[in-house]
Order: structure tokens, then C-alpha cells, then sequence
């Protein structure tokens, strides 16, 4: 019993530090901008006049933010579509090869290295409708030049696409090694004794390596959800929000009231928003993998 309450102790020592630096740097700054949502903040005399959850009612009935939430979602399904299963389709593809695997991941994985602001400025010129690249080889295939960045029904698709070119950049990049050591996991014997019984590639995928690797397929959904409803990056840098607010989300507008309308209160308020929704997908994700795995 002594032994066991050492080794208890042992733990909680070494976990502590990290404990402390998480209730000091994470959910500190977290509570207190909660706390100063309730007010009218004031620089002078923090935290200011308290309104109770005025900051909030304005919020949804504010067209803006109600825009920008639907951008999101909109962005959200975007990356379902053409961003999400990019490095898990790589993952299983390096995983059937036989030779120079660890070149081909090396490879794969050297986009990652590359700023996500960089691979967005890069991509900003390569959408300039004057002498970017993507109207270049448009005229060259004889094409109509379209104005790529300018358009609402292209742009969102526009932002989402140089991720899936580069391996889906910064995110993509750590997602695709995550997947293949969640591959490499799949025990060998099970993939031997389905070859013998006459597997496909396609049966072992439906029924060994999809099943063996859900778990971390729902991870990468929750942590892709997150980072979509944390998106700021590519809309500042690439269109500001525009054209006519079709790619501003609630992080980038609520910097804007932040830094632009000094609204300090308001914009926590849709911060705190965004992090309630997105807290509500991933309990509702963490249930419904649940449900599959019982």
C-alpha cells in the first residue's frame, strides 16, 4: 500500500508543473474573458459597467456574426469534402507500399515545416486574377480568367484548395503522420490471414483498417472542427473577410470589434460563443463514437 501511494505521489509530482502551467496560461485567461463578457469593458477602469449578457443578445441579433458563423460551417464543409480524408487517403497509400517508405513519408510530411502564413501569401499571388499563376494556365487551356479571390461563390473553395495541393499544409501535414502510426498499429497477422482467405485491398480497407483506426479517424474530426472554428489566418491575409464578408469568421470578426472598434467585451462574447459551439460538436462527436464503438 505504501509502495502504491508512492508511486501516486510520484505522478502527481511530475504532472503538477504541467497542471499549473494549463490552470495559469489556459483556463485563467479562458474565465476571465468570460468574466469580462458580462461588462462594457473599460481600459481606463477594468472591467467597466457590468450589462449582464447584453454582449450576447447583441451578439445574435447581429447579422455579422450570424454571417460569419454560417461561413464557418460553410468552411467546415469544405474541409469534409476536399481537406479532411486527403492525408488519410496518403496514409493508406504510403502504408501499401514495400520500399523507401520512410523517403516517401519524409516527403510527405516536409509541407508540414512550411508557416501556414507563408503558404497562404503564396497562394494569395497564385489567385491574382492579373498575373497569377492559376489564370495563366487558364488562358493556356484556353479557359475564361476568373476573378478568383473576388468572387463569392469561388472563394471559399479558393482558401481550401492550397491545403489540399500541399498535402493540406500545416494541419494536414501532422494529421497524415498521425494516421500512419495509427496504420502501422493494425496488428500484421490480421492483414496476413485475410490475404490468405483471398482479401482485396478494398475488403481489407472496409473491414480491417477502417474499423482498427476509427478512433483516431473521430480525434482528427474533433481537432479539424476546432481549427476550422479557429480559422483567422487565411481570411485576414487572403481577403480580409471579403468579398462582401463572404469568408469573415467569428475569430476574424471578433477581432475586428477587438482591434478595429476597440468593442473588447463584445468581441469575447463571440469568442466565448464560438468555443461554446464548438465544446457542444465535439461532446456530441465524443457521444456518437460512443454509440459506434458500444
Amino acid at each position: 500500500m505504501d509502495l502504491e501511494k508512492r508511486k501516486f505521489n510520484t505522478g502527481w509530482f511530475f504532472v503538477l508543473p504541467a497542471i499549473i502551467a494549463f490552470l495559469l496560461f489556459k483556463y485563467l485567461p479562458i474565465g476571465m474573458g468570460i468574466f469580462v463578457s458580462f461588462f462594457k469593458y473599460q481600459i481606463m477602469n477594468p472591467p467597466g459597467d457590468f450589462i449582464g449578457l447584453s454582449n450576447y443578445v447583441r451578439a445574435f441579433h447581429d447579422k455579422y456574426v450570424l454571417n460569419a458563423l454560417k461561413n464557418n460551417f460553410e468552411f467546415w464543409l469544405i474541409m469534409m469534402v476536399i481537406n479532411f480524408w486527403v492525408p488519410l487517403a496518403l496514409a493508406i497509400m504510403v502504408g501499401e507500399v514495400r520500399k523507401y517508405k520512410g523517403f516517401i513519408r519524409t516527403c510527405f510530411y516536409i509541407p508540414a515545416i512550411l508557416p501556414s502564413v507563408v503558404l497562404t501569401v503564396l497562394w494569395k499571388y497564385i489567385w491574382q486574377p492579373d498575373y497569377g499563376l492559376a489564370n495563366y494556365f487558364l488562358s493556356i487551356l484556353g479557359g475564361e480568367q476568373q476573378l478568383w479571390l473576388n468572387s463569392t461563390a469561388l472563394v471559399k473553395w479558393c482558401m481550401r484548395i492550397p491545403y489540399l495541393v500541399i498535402m493540406g499544409g500545416l494541419s494536414a501535414g501532422i494529421d497524415f503522420i498521425i494516421y500512419l502510426a495509427a496504420l502501422n498499429n493494425v496488428p500484421h497477422e490480421i492483414y496476413e490471414s485475410a490475404q490468405i482467405d483471398g482479401c482485396g485491398f478494398w475488403r481489407r480497407l472496409r473491414s480491417i483498417t477502417l474499423p482498427y483506426i476509427k478512433s483516431t479517424i473521430s480525434m482528427l474530426l474533433i481537432t479539424n472542427t476546432i481549427y476550422i472554428f479557429n480559422l483567422f489566418d487565411e481570411p485576414k491575409i487572403m481577403t480580409g473577410g471579403g468579398p462582401a464578408n463572404s469568408t469573415e469568421t467569428l475569430v476574424l470578426y471578433a477581432f475586428d470589434k477587438a482591434y478595429t472598434d476597440y468593442e473588447y467585451s463584445y468581441a469575447i462574447a463571440i469568442t466565448t460563443i464560438c468555443f461554446v459551439i464548438v465544446f457542444l460538436l465535439t461532446a456530441i462527436q465524443l457521444k456518437l463514437q460512443r454509440k459506434i464503438d458500444s
